[in-house]
């Protein structure tokens, strides 16, 4: 054994090409292995960090109208707390509400992220305490009992890690609340909302910020109060959100009877996994990571293959005089091993260092974008995942040397000397290993062209909108402002007079940012035609479509008279207007919200704009707008790159009101940027997949082609000494290797056709002959390198004297 070790590492110290050409090609693919199948284990099968995870669940309250589709999914207030008292079926129940507000306590006047909750929160996801309590019975519905428990996160950062912090008081958004517990460190909030989503503070239920006059509508539909709940044991999803369905929508119609516009609506209980909630689209993204990383390890190990085959045939006098002194297939496959096991295990060494890294860089900056992100670093799994690709590989291509060698042709050649002999690949071999690299290629190229075009569309669609000089300004106001919304929208106005008056700033528009919008829609009827339409809806002033540049196609826009007066106004963007209207001319048209309220309360269509491409989002959707100002929202336009600090905001708003702080102050290109991010994640990733597509396809190609060449070297060295022309001689090896590459293009277009559903997800509109123009290209690469891999080997021989070839065939 140890003799075998010292020969196998002499055999790789001294053909340096050959062993580093194997490790670097290895340890960059494995890198990528272990990282996505990592990454696609915490995803995907990792159990969250709660108890019970598969029997929590969600609940969505889908709205379904006459037609039969979903109108939205969203809880009114009474039907939530009905649901919350009267379920009678789940084990466990708790509601959340999720604000963002001010801590009134620390000097900067924070931004904190706020959760309302049941008791029962804490005991549904295991909130473990650094210190004091969580709720209990004391904190139930209905008990309004104004205590706190603080984020370990929040401990540190804004009380100075207080170790008598328990019994202090703090201060959110001008209500006081005696903190009780502070959360240990380790604990991570389930992500319901948005991608990394945190909680600072959690408060009880009853101080959540819906208002008075909201908690009594039976119609409206909020959608930051939501239902986790435990299943039983003994029940199904399904089940459960049948029986459910059916007493929810019983009491939705016993208090909307009288409402015209409701007629035919009808409500379902949809309950999703904990899981599929948090994951949202995620998985479909991890299996196409996987897809595409496991076409890259084939393509590797098809290049590693030759490479091997080419070290197998360089080693037949070894190999001979080991099978003469009776060395069997088993000893042979043995001493494979042993080499090969070297090389790989120092690639997948430092394949698990590179993965190592790449998890940490995502842990790092994907935490918008990856759920569960904070959990992503090299574990059990990527540690078996590295020892089963080991395994596999060295058993694979120990079998595959073992296998080329024809055992009876070694004794021969040594009884020979060698003359005339070596150990050769079949035809068959080497043709289906091209034919198999360039399926794969294919394949992957074409599908890489078309994510990355779907993303670069939508980024450079995005970068259409002037941004640039815009900024968007939220406005926290304390509870009791929130409370007087006629006193909130005065105070709102004079800040906006206040900011348009200062030298830095152009315009200020009362609207909110379409960048950040979260918009519900909106059902209104078509008063003519009584006909529902669903767009999506957005309250904003007279400045809001110049600040955009939001071209007006038809009509006129809002005037500050309008803005003032609330009137009975609306705009709407040329995709809404292509529903009401063939022609696309809706001007005039009446909308509704409730039809039978009096053709008094009717809409009327002033003005069509032209839909405008918001980042982040993949298609443009039906908009309306009505003639109202952003509740405590600013789009701030400032002059000649100027910036005002949140600082001096604060100051300018605390001087107005000291209830009115800066709840956030950011450009809309950043906005933009961090919208789009998914994108250039995506993009970036797409490229690095082609690039080592074709730089692994090249070497694998050319390796084989090499193979081919040197096997051909005495016909080609026949050939120039009888005048034959370089180009001829291309040709001939082309056409002796073109059938193998037809073989695999036809492959390929039997693999798309198969792929061809998930590749019009994939694909999001692109036009059918951009889709084949794509296909040509990927077609078009891999002729050209299969052409290339021809030539190269080729023309080394070239430049040689012909004789060389017909000699090296004697040898």
């Amino acid at each position: 054994m140890t003799y075998n070790l010292r020969n196998a590492l002499l055999n790789i110290t001294n053909h340096k090409v050959y062993s580093l050409s194997i490790v670097a090609t290895l340890s960059i693919v494995l890198a990528a292995l272990i990282t996505v199948l990592t990454l696609a284990y915490i995803m995907l099968l990792k159990p969250l960090p709660y108890p019970e995870q598969a029997r929590l669940v969600k609940a969505e309250y889908a709205q379904i109208d006459q037609s039969g589709a979903l109108n939205t999914r969203a809880f009114n207030y009474p039907a939530l707390i009905d649901l919350y008292k009267n379920h009678n079926l789940f084990e466990q129940a708790a509601l959340v509400y999720y604000a963002e507000q001010r801590l009134d306590d620390v000097a900067s006047l924070p931004i904190v992220n706020t959760s309302f909750v049941t008791p029962m929160w804490f005991d549904m996801f295991a909130i473990k305490l650094h210190l004091g309590r969580g709720f209990t019975q004391t904190e139930a519905l209905d008990s309004f009992n104004p205590v706190a428990v603080i984020s370990y996160q929040t401990w540190q950062n804004d009380f100075a890690s207080k170790e008598n912090i328990i019994g202090q008081t703090l201060s959110v958004g001008g209500q006081q609340f005696k903190i009780i517990g502070v959360a240990a460190a380790d604990f991570t909030s389930p992500a319901l909302i948005n991608t990394g989503q945190v909680t600072d503070i959690w408060l009880p239920w009853d101080y959540n910020l819906t208002s008075a006059e909201a908690k009594a509508f039976w119609w409206n539909r909020y959608s930051r109060s939501h239902f986790v709940a435990k299943l039983p044991r003994d029940i199904s999803i399904e089940q459960a959100s049948k029986k459910l369905s059916q007493y929810v929508d019983d009491v939705w119609q016993q208090h909307i009877d009288k409402e015209a516009f409701f007629s035919g609506w009808h409500i379902e209980l949809e309950l999703n996994t904990l899981q599929t909630v948090i994951l949202k689209e995620t998985p479909q993204n991890i299996y196409w990571l996987i897809l595409a990383v496991a076409g890259l390890v084939i393509i590797a190990c098809v290049n590693i293959s030759n490479v091997f085959i080419v070290r197998t045939a360089a080693r037949k006098h070894t190999l001979a005089l080991s099978a003469a002194l009776g060395a069997t297939r088993l000893t042979l496959f043995k001493q494979f091993w042993l080499e090969i096991a070297l090389l790989i295990g120092l690639a997948s060494t430092i394949g698990l260092v590179l993965a190592a890294a790449c998890l940490a860089t995502l842990s790092d900056f994907a935490m918008a974008i990856l759920p569960r992100a904070n959990e992503l670093s090299i574990n059990g799994v990527s540690l078996l995942i590295t020892l089963v690709s080991y395994l596999i590989l060295t058993t694979l291509f120990a079998f595959l040397c073992t296998k080329i060698v024809n055992y009876q042709q070694l004794i021969t050649s040594l009884k020979s000397a060698g003359k005339g002999t070596s150990v050769q690949v079949g035809k068959r071999v080497w043709q289906g290993l091209v034919a198999f690299q360039v399926a794969v290629a294919c394949t992957l190229l074409f599908i890489n062209f078309l994510v990355f075009s779907v993303n670069k569309s939508n980024i450079d669609e995005a970068f259409t909108l002037p941004l640039e000089q815009l900024t968007s300004l939220e406005v926290n106001l304390a509870s009791h402002l929130a409370a007087d919304r006629t006193k909130a929208n005065q105070l709102l106005n004079q800040v906006a007079n206040e900011l348009a008056l200062l030298p830095e700033v152009a315009q200020v528009s009362r609207s909110s940012s379409p960048i950040n919008d979260n918009l519900i829609t909106w059902s209104l009827i078509e008063v003519s035609t009584n006909t529902q339409v669903l767009p999506y809806g957005k309250s904003v002033d007279e400045q809001y479509f110049s600040l955009f540049k939001q071209s007006l196609l038809q009509g006129r826009g809002f005037t500050s008279e309008d803005t003032k007066s609330n009137a009975k106004v609306i705009i709407i963007n040329d995709v809404l207007a292509r529903k009401l209207s063939n022609d696309g001319n809706a001007l005039g048209m009446h909308l509704s919200f409730d039809i039978t309220s009096g053709r008094e309360n009717d809409l009327v269509i002033i003005g069509i704009v032209k839909a405008m491409p918001i980042p982040g989002k993949t298609s443009l959707e039906p908009k309306a707008y009505l003639t109202r100002t952003g509740y405590s929202s600013f789009i701030i336009e400032f002059k000649n790159a100027q910036q005002l600090t949140k600082h001096t905001l604060n100051t300018l708003l605390q001087a107005i009101d000291s209830g009115l702080s800066v709840h956030q102050l950011e450009p809309l290109s950043t906005q933009r940027n961090n919208a789009l991010f998914r994108q250039y994640v995506v993009s970036a990733t797409t490229l690095m997949i082609i690039a080592a597509t074709i730089a692994l396809t090249s070497i694998g190609l050319i390796g084989i082609m090499r193979y081919s060449v040197l096997l051909r070297r005495a016909e080609i060295g026949i050939h120039l000494c009888i005048g034959a022309k370089p180009l001829a001689l291309f040709l001939l090896v082309f056409k002796q290797n073109g059938s193998a590459i037809v073989t695999g293009i036809i492959l390929s277009m039997v693999l798309l056709v198969a792929l061809q559903q998930p590749q019009q997800l994939i694909a999001g509109g692109i036009p059918q002959i951009m889709q084949l123009g794509m296909l040509f290209m990927a077609l078009l690469f891999v002729i050209s390198l299969g052409a290339l891999a021809c030539y190269l080997p080729l023309s080394a021989q070239l430049k040689r004297p012909a004789i060389y070839g017909v000699q090296g065939s004697q040898q």
